[in-house]
């Protein structure tokens, strides 16, 4: 029986994830409010390291959720909500299950085809907020991590990667323009499909090698030509792990 982790179960795409894993036999780790706030280090560092106590080995992470803010807010860290909880949650949780995931892991990030640069100093500034640019960011900074992660992770036999669900109806956007929210909802689908997706990418064998990719459903994508800047990967690991204060991790 695969164990799977899942942040943003309680969200439209995790919630319909963990219902696809559940009838595929997974067992499954579900962490959401109040158990796990993503945009407090602290909170992941204390669900890190209740997963690391009660579970042996994870078959699969998956790094669902994620938030869209209209204002600049700032968590307990001082650090700009998105960046928090759509970037530097996920980087620092992935890390710290580090050694449950060594020996055939795989950690997959639900993210966007954006090419926004990512200027962590920019994300940090409340003088240079722009909603739109700062999600926009936070979504390429995902992808930046999972090819980073993927060269990093080798060593400890995990695998990597990015998944774009498409259009899914969910609530994520509820703080966007009310015509913006209509627009959405009509051209947006179920998210049953993109968890059926994300699922057989967690589960499938036939993915049990396949790393540093980005897929769109079940089809291999190419990302932005912004996001595979080795050195920018590089250089955003390095800040992401100073902001954090990561000490042990890929």
């Amino acid at each position: 029986m695969p164990t799977v982790v899942v942040t943003g179960a309680t969200g439209a795409i995790g919630s319909a994830t963990v219902a696809a894993l559940v009838k595929r036999r997974a067992q499954v780790v579900s962490l959401s409010r109040p158990v796990l706030d993503l945009s407090s280090m602290a909170s992941v560092r204390s669900a890190a390291r209740e997963v690391n106590r009660t579970v042996r080995h994870i078959d699969a992470l998956l790094n669902i959720a994620a938030v869209y803010s209209t204002t600049y807010r700032k968590n307990g860290d001082g650090i700009e909500l998105m960046l928090a909880t759509n970037h530097l949650g996920p980087f620092l949780l992935t890390n710290l299950l580090r050694d449950r995931l060594s020996g055939g892991g795989r950690v997959i990030t639900v993210t966007a085809p954006s090419g926004t640069h990512v200027d962590i100093d920019r994300l940090l500034d409340r003088d240079q907020f722009s909603a739109y640019h700062s999600f926009s960011a936070t979504k390429a900074a995902n992808l930046q991590f999972t090819f980073e992660l993927a060269r990093r992770a080798s060593r400890w036999d995990v695998r990597a990667n990015a998944f774009h669900p498409g259009l899914v109806r969910s609530e994520l956007m509820r703080e966007s323009s009310r015509p913006l929210r209509l627009a959405l909802r009509l051209i947006s689908s179920s998210p049953d499909r993109a968890a059926h997706d994300l699922v057989d990418l967690a589960l499938s064998p036939a993915h049990a090698g396949t790393t540093g990719w980005f897929f769109k459903g079940t089809r291999r994508s190419d990302p932005p030509k912004s996001t595979l800047d080795v050195a920018q990967q590089s250089e955003l690991w390095k800040r992401s792990a100073e902001l954090v204060e990561l000490e042990n991790g890929f």
